[in-house]
């Protein structure tokens, strides 16, 4: 048998020291919040010629963990202007708690965005988070706003991210019903959150808010019935100690059904226009 020349035997332990450093070194360090992770070209394409993608980007989850969540970008056609395309985030209304709920998995995705033909005329790039837990694996932490913030701003940083997307650093929020909730936590946190953006304004239509008042007002309805059993099952798996808003309802038999139903299926279209009759009650 040959021995080895003594420089390739340095060599090899040199090597075998680079992998044993790397394997004691773990995982890669995460992703920064917006980057994307993979992109897609997104089902019935963009209402005005441009481009339309979905798209994968990291986010922060509930206990500040690295998370990835989904969502749909729309960049209007030609040529950005110097300064950049401004950027619109929307929040989407309900869709549902599960993954495949995600409005960007749906057929007419374009068709579930209010305005989205009027906003990429005027040359702003529309992106639209599915929230966590829509879209990707995991427990939707339905309303709590922390979770829906981080997904809204960062989808913005997803848009700048987006090579050819020509995004600029301004952005407005826009968002309904629970994307009105969505919007309004990613306004108050965006200064904080990502100080890089600059926030120029927020919309914010039939926000959910004083949910327990609301849940309770709405117990009685097929749409109330369906929200609170959204909420029920995505708060008591984020949560260990149940909330006021359903401790006194899951008492009774027929209500302990609402949870396992809103947790295999996504809500009707007819949802939609009830959902508009509970936002003009009081307590919404």
């Amino acid at each position: 048998m040959r021995l080895m020349k003594p420089c390739l035997r340095r060599a090899l332990a040199a090597l075998s020291l680079l992998g044993l450093c790397s394997a004691l070194a773990g995982p890669a360090v995460a992703a920064e919040p917006g980057s994307i992770v993979n992109v897609w070209p997104l089902t019935g394409g963009s209402p005005d010629g441009g481009e339309a993608f979905r798209i994968l980007y990291r986010s922060t989850g509930l206990k500040g963990e690295p998370i990835s969540v989904s969502g749909a970008i729309y960049i209007p056609p030609g040529k950005a202007p110097a300064g950049g395309r401004d950027v619109i985030a929307y929040g989407h209304p309900t869709s549902g708690v599960v993954e495949k709920c995600a409005p960007s998995l749906m057929p007419d995705n374009a068709g579930l965005i209010w305005g989205l033909k009027s906003m990429l005329a005027q040359g702003y790039i529309v992106v639209a988070t599915d929230y966590p837990g829509l879209g990707t694996p995991g427990i939707h932490p339905y309303l709590i706003g922390i979770s829906e913030g981080r997904a809204v701003l960062d989808s913005v940083r997803a848009a700048r991210a987006l090579p050819r997307s020509g995004a600029s650093d301004r952005f407005v929020l826009w968002g309904h019903s629970q994307g009105g909730h969505a919007v309004l936590y990613a306004g108050e946190m965006a200064k904080a959150y990502a100080p890089e953006l600059k926030l120029f304004g927020i919309a914010a239509a039939a926000p959910a808010t004083y949910l327990a008042e609301l849940f309770d007002a709405d117990k009685s309805s097929s749409a109330g019935k369906e929200l609170t059993a959204m909420a029920i099952w995505s708060w008591s798996n984020l949560y260990t100690t149940r909330h006021r808003a359903w401790s006194s309802r899951t008492r009774c038999k027929s209500t302990r059904r609402w949870p396992m139903t809103a947790s295999n299926r996504c809500p009707s279209s007819k949802l939609s226009t009830k959902r508009s009759g509970l936002c003009r009650r009081k307590n919404f």
